[in-house]
């Protein structure tokens, strides 16, 4: 469970995106009252990779000294955002692997949806689909433009909901983003099914829409909204396409990391990708794995190579030595 002094975590590389991500996640640690921690991952092994073995202390330094100008150009945009508490930290790692590690002790992981040196096309923003996937708390992808606009603000939250398991999880982080930011929550059932050959399709069309609309009754009957609009959709098409569609209208679409059928450890569901690849808006993933599975993931990130995270990685503390106003617990 998350505690107030969780923080929320967001990565920058000094792409605009980048930037995007750190004023929505400074408005969110603004309305939270929470502090926004922010991450510039030097990619020590990349190094490595390109065969510098090891790399010379002047090439560290010069990423170095890069990473502190995008944290201190980052931190003044986070503060100009209304955020109060704003650390900032170099991590010698990858993107990737530095947010995981970071997403132990965050109540939220906020990335862009691209940036410097991400893939193009079905690839596109390959940190953020790992971060989605394998972070220890919920996610944020922050993806299109129109979320800035002033008139954004009273555009509703939307949930998408399957009646899985994690419903309940996934309704609550929505609720809870619709109160802080004083808007409806739109909660949305969709179901792609087709209807079965041997009964008629209107009946069968109408007991789907039905069940859907008990399950979105029942569910946000025995929440507690907080006082706020909560407005039931039930539609007969793909969940993925509902919400993508519904994404132009809204400031947020909430969805958990993985649907029915999804097994822990894999990749982001379908519904998820999609998302993160065609939503208007920005995206949040819910953590939708128990306490078990997530321990089972973060082993195969301690023990695969690909997914390690750097063994010297260290959380913000308030004894951190400082350099030009940034946090540098790394910088050695």
């Amino acid at each position: 469970m998350n505690t107030p002094h969780q923080p929320i975590v967001t990565g920058i590389d000094g792409s605009g995106e980048a930037l995007d991500a750190v004023r929505w996640a400074a408005r969110a640690a603004r309305l939270r009252d929470v502090p926004l921690e922010i991450v510039h991952a030097l990619d020590f092994p990349a190094l490595l990779a390109g065969g510098v073995v090891p790399p010379p202390e002047e090439m560290k330094d010069t990423l170095r000294a890069h990473g502190r100008r995008y944290l201190r150009a980052a931190q003044e945009i986070a503060e100009a955002q209304g955020a109060t508490a704003v650390a900032t930290r170099l991590d010698p790692d990858r993107a990737a692997q530095a947010l995981i590690q970071a997403s132990r002790t965050a109540a939220l992981v906020v990335v862009g949806s691209g940036g410097r040196g991400r893939l193009t096309g079905l690839l596109a923003g390959s940190v953020a689909s790992a971060v989605g996937a394998h972070a220890a708390c919920d996610v944020v992808v922050v993806r299109g433009d129109s979320w800035d606009d002033p008139e954004a603000a009273s555009r509703p939250v939307v949930a998408g909901i399957d009646g899985s398991e994690p419903s309940a999880r996934i309704l609550a982080a929505a609720v809870a983003e619709a109160h802080v930011r004083k808007v409806r929550l739109v909660v949305v059932h969709a179901s792609a099914d087709e209807p079965r050959p041997e009964t008629d399709p209107h009946l069968d069309q109408r007991s789907a829409t039905e069940a859907g609309e008990q399950l979105l009754g029942e569910l946000t009957g025995e929440h507690d909204t907080g006082g706020i609009t909560v407005e039931r959709v039930v539609v007969r098409g793909h969940p993925r396409r509902e919400l993508i569609e519904r994404s132009a209208a809204a400031q947020l679409v909430v969805l958990g990391d993985r649907g029915r059928g999804g097994f822990p450890g894999l990749l982001l569901g379908s519904t998820g990708q999609a998302l993160l690849h065609n939503a208007a808006c920005p995206v949040y993933l819910v953590r939708t794995a128990d306490s078990g599975i997530r321990l089972q993931v973060r082993h195969t990130m301690d023990t695969d190579p690909g997914f390690a995270p750097a063994a010297n990685a260290e959380a913000p503390s308030s004894s951190r030595r400082r350099h030009d106003g940034v946090a540098t617990a790394h910088d050695r």
